[in-house]
């Protein structure tokens, strides 16, 4: 399991869209760009694109299996719940 020590968000709450969230792992690397959708089935998160793919969409950073991504989602929404309640 992935060790996340912090995570920021910035709400944006445009449409299903409700923000942008970047992360710290092992306090060495910082994931910045992730953003969070409200969809039909729940919430997703986007990983942040690679600049010179974006006609095409392909991400810069990405999770390698599904377990990490539905902790990093879990976590996403968790703090910006938090934020959203103050």
């Amino acid at each position: 399991m992935l060790e996340i020590n912090e995570v920021r968000i910035k709400k944006i709450n445009r449409g299903k869209f409700l923000g942008y969230a970047s992360i710290l792992i092992e306090n060495s690397l910082v994931v910045d760009g992730i953003e969070l959708h409200e969809g039909e089935k729940g919430r997703y998160i986007y990983m942040p694109l690679n600049p010179k793919m974006k006609k095409s969409r392909r991400n810069s950073t990405y999770p390698i299996n599904n377990e990490t991504r539905e902790q990093i989602l879990q976590l996403v929404s968790d703090k910006y719940d938090e934020e959203t309640e103050e």
